[in-house]
């Protein structure tokens, strides 16, 4: 799917453009969406298969086709996730297949894909690119609108991360129990924020 000339197709179009045209059909733009997300569906697969750049390639691929069956099918809406939200929970959705076709213990890589339920169809991702998209919404909204302070934020991805109370507590120059309770109180406005939007509370902790 690459382009090798200088100026591929594309390029000076941006995501929501060239989305809205692929969306209508145009085959010419999802090409060129590839050739702008591609390189990072790829980097996520590296990193998840511990560098296989033969499996992250395949599994890159069904990524895309999962996508482009979701776009030509009407599945994704633009309206509800920005396509590169999507395209990373169609990712999510393959990344799961893979771990149980290939029956290796339930570890996800990240905490999204434990709130992605049992379903891991990569066609049927919108519900999961809604409940990230609301969650980039949070970590990106003023804190005067119910977003999160640049504390909270990277309080939250760390805690996301796995981090245990006592690293956070090192990094924080504060005690455990004092890091568990500012940890819980900003998964706690991460989930209001979520339930404003219609998602349930409960997968906020999990998906952050």
């Amino acid at each position: 799917m690459r382009d090798q000339s200088p100026n591929p197709a594309g390029s000076d179009r941006s995501l929501a453009d060239l989305c809205a045209a692929a969306v209508g059909g145009d085959r010419a733009a999802f090409e060129a969406l590839h050739r702008r997300l591609g390189g990072g569906v790829r980097r996520l697969f590296l990193d998840r298969t511990s560098g296989r750049s033969d499996l992250a390639e395949e599994l890159g691929q069904r990524t895309w086709v999962g996508v482009w069956q979701s776009i030509s099918s009407g599945k994704y809406d633009p309206a509800r996730a920005a396509i590169s939200t999507f395209v990373y929970a169609v990712a999510s959705k393959v990344w799961l297949q893979h771990l149980r076709s290939s029956k290796r213990a339930m570890a996800p890589a990240d905490a999204v894909e434990v709130a992605f339920g049992r379903d891991d169809n990569p066609s049927g991702a919108m519900q999961a690119a809604e409940l990230i998209q609301a969650i980039r919404d949070c970590m990106n909204a003023p804190p005067e609108t119910g977003g999160l302070t640049e504390d909270a934020r990277w309080l939250a991805q760390a805690a996301a991360a796995g981090a245990s109370d006592r690293e956070l507590a090192r990094r924080l120059s504060i005690s455990p129990s004092t890091a568990n309770a500012r940890k819980r109180a900003v998964l706690e406005k991460v989930r209001r924020f979520l339930a404003q939007r219609g998602h349930r509370p409960e997968t906020a902790e999990r998906t952050v």
